[in-house]
C-alpha cells in the first residue's frame, strides 16, 4: 500500500471516529486517544494485515493487540476502513445490544484478538502469545500498542523484562506518547523522563519517530534487530482536530452540533 493509499485510510478513520463519537450523543466518546492513535493503526494494518479479513482464522497471522483500551473508537474506524468491519457494525457503537461499544471485545471473525479495558494487561498478553509462537515456530509478529500513561502501571514493565528475558523477536510494542494521561500533562503527573532509554534499558531495540509521520512508521517497521521491538511514535492528544488537539477535557467528551460541523469541515480541508 503506497503512502496516498495509507493517509487516504487514516483520514476516513479520523471522519468515522467524530461521526460515531457524535453519533453516542451526550454519552460521549474517547475522542482524545482515539485520533491520536490513528496514523499508528493505520500503518500496522497496511504492514502487517496486507491479506486483509481473509487471514484472520490462520494459525500464522500476525497479531495486533490494543493494550490502550481507551482508543478502541479509533481502533474501529481503522478495522472498517480495511473490511474487517463493516459500517452498519461500527454505526452500533455504543448502542445497546451492540458488541461495538468503549472497548474493544474479543472477536476473532472480526480480527479482534483481545478485549481491552484494565490498562497494562495487554502487554502481558502479547508477550505471551509471543512466547506461544516462538515455542510452535510460527513465523509471525505480535504488535501491542499502548500509551504512554498506560506505562504508569507496573504490568507494562514485567511484560517488557519478560519480553527481553525470552528473546521475543516476534514481538513489536508501540507506544503512542502523545504527553498526556485522563486527567492532564504527563510531566506534571507521572513524569517519564526519558522514556526511549528506559525501555532500552530493559532490552528493547528502540525506534523513536514522528507517529503521524507515514514513511517514519513504515521505515520503523522494517528495523532489523536481534531483540524485542520498541517503536515510541511522538503523537498529539486529539490529532486533526483544532480544539481537540493537547487538550484534556477531550480524553473522554461529548460534541454539539456546532463541534461535530467544525470538525466534520477540519477535516475536509485536510484531505
Amino acid at each position: 500500500m503506497d503512502a496516498l493509499d495509507i493517509h487516504k485510510k487514516a483520514e476516513f478513520s479520523r471522519r468515522r471516529i467524530v461521526e460515531l463519537g457524535y453519533g453516542c450523543g451526550k454519552h460521549g466518546a474517547h475522542f482524545g486517544s482515539s485520533l491520536s492513535l490513528v496514523d499508528l493503526i493505520t500503518n500496522v494494518y497496511s504492514h502487517f494485515f496486507k491479506l486483509g479479513p481473509s487471514e484472520v482464522e490462520s494459525e500464522n497471522r500476525n497479531r495486533f493487540i490494543l493494550s490502550k483500551g481507551h482508543g478502541a473508537l479509533g481502533y474501529f474506524a481503522v478495522l472498517e476502513a480495511f473490511g474487517f468491519l463493516s459500517a452498519s457494525e461500527t454505526a452500533g457503537f455504543e448502542v445497546n445490544g451492540s458488541n461495538i461499544f468503549a472497548h474493544a471485545h474479543k472477536n476473532l471473525k472480526r480480527g479482534i484478538e483481545y478485549s481491552g479495558g484494565s490498562l497494562g494487561l495487554g502487554v502481558s498478553f502479547a508477550v505471551g502469545i509471543a512466547i506461544a509462537n516462538k515455542i510452535r515456530n510460527i513465523d509471525s509478529k505480535v504488535i501491542v500498542l499502548v500509551g504512554d500513561g498506560e506505562c504508569d502501571e507496573g504490568i507494562v514493565w514485567e511484560g517488557l523484562m519478560s519480553a527481553a528475558n525470552y528473546d521475543l523477536q516476534n514481538l513489536i510494542l508501540i507506544v503512542d506518547r502523545n504527553g498526556m494521561q485522563s486527567d492532564g500533562e504527563k510531566e506534571t503527573i507521572m513524569d517519564q523522563k526519558d522514556l526511549c532509554a528506559k525501555i532500552a534499558s530493559f532490552g528493547f531495540c528502540v525506534q523513536e519517530v514522528d507517529g503521524h509521520d507515514h514513511k517514519q512508521l513504515q521505515s520503523a517497521f522494517l528495523t532489523e534487530s536481534l531483540m524485542p521491538l520498541a517503536i515510541i511514535a511522538n503523537t498529539i492528544k486529539g490529532k486533526g482536530i483544532s480544539f481537540m488537539e493537547a487538550n484534556p477535557a477531550w480524553h473522554h467528551g461529548a460534541l454539539t452540533d456546532n463541534q461535530y460541523d467544525l470538525a466534520i469541515q477540519e477535516l475536509a480541508l485536510k484531505k
